[in-house]
């Protein structure tokens, strides 16, 4: 087993990191168009509770982190970032069952937006809330409808939950060691989600949704995160941060080809300008600021 393990890290340790990132952007999206259906069937919670079940017991299974070696502040560090993973996990897949994904993922990267924006003091930063804030308007220009207007409310606040999953990922990272933070978090939103989605439905919950969202969950978060978190090892911040910015584009493909969503030339000019600002946000700044909110040395 562990020589099979190190055979697929130094083949994997030839494909250049900037693949690893690509695919994971293209594996999360497409896992979350695949979900649509199940969440138009099951509803969003017993779909996210499925999927934070499913990625939960991979990462244990694998990390095996000691409980009883960790600290007090290793431990609540662990669960602050699994609440705030839940949150990000329902308000998305909430989002989604009404909006199309790539007007979901396209609000929700305001998250990471404002934690990259927070704090600077440089005329050219408010080109790229200008920007953002331009993207938004585009994108709920057109939105009629109340269930509509529910979902943006759903989008906003996972980009909310997104923005606290990144700064409390960095501090997780640097109290536990190697997948322990993740796999102890991804615990913690599974359990929480338990009683949400799983307990009030299972009666009704075939096992066909069960199985389909555990095949989801190998792209995303099991293959998503894992890709994220080696290319960050091998990545600058500054690369890793433009390549998210593919993210909304990847979404509205996704939402295209597997569910046939069709966005407005309003919309699409949205998501590219919050495209745009996320891209010039990170693009722009200088390298030692990138690092520092990085947690890099």
């Amino acid at each position: 087993m562990m020589r099979a393990l190190a055979g697929w890290q130094n083949a994997a340790g030839k494909i250049p990191v900037t693949l690893w990132l690509i695919t994971a952007v293209c594996s999360a999206q497409l896992a979350s168009s695949l979900s649509v259906p199940v969440i138009h069937r099951v509803g969003s919670p017993t779909a996210t509770a499925l999927r934070l079940l499913w990625g939960a017991a991979f990462f244990i299974s694998l990390a095996r982190p000691r409980l009883w070696r960790l600290t007090r502040g290793q431990l609540a560090a662990a669960v602050c970032l699994g609440l705030i993973t839940t949150g990000m996990s329902f308000f998305f897949f909430a989002a989604v069952g009404r909006i199309p994904i790539g007007m979901a993922v396209s609000i929700e990267f305001l998250g990471p937006l404002a934690v990259a924006l927070s704090g600077s003091r440089r005329l050219l930063d408010l080109l790229w809330v200008g920007l953002a804030g331009l993207g938004v308007w585009l994108l709920t220009a057109q939105a009629g409808g109340r269930a509509d207007l529910v979902g943006l409310v759903f989008a906003s606040g996972s980009a909310v939950c997104w923005g606290g999953y990144i700064l409390m990922t960095r501090r997780v990272g640097r109290a536990l060691p190697g997948l322990q933070g993740l796999a102890l978090s991804m615990a913690v939103a599974g359990l929480i989600g338990l009683p949400i989605g799983i307990l009030p439905h299972a009666r009704m919950l075939a096992p066909g949704p069960v199985l389909f969202m555990g095949v989801i969950s190998l792209l995303s978060p099991i293959l998503t995160f894992g890709l994220e978190m080696a290319s960050l090892r091998r990545m600058e911040p500054r690369h890793f941060g433009i390549l998210m910015s593919l993210e909304p584009v990847m979404a509205a493909v996704m939402g295209f080809l597997v569910l046939g969503q069709r966005l407005s030339l309003l919309q699409l000019a949205g998501m590219a300008s919050v495209t745009l600002a996320s891209f010039g946000t990170v693009a722009c700044r200088p390298k030692e600021v990138i690092m520092e909110s990085n947690g890099e040395t």
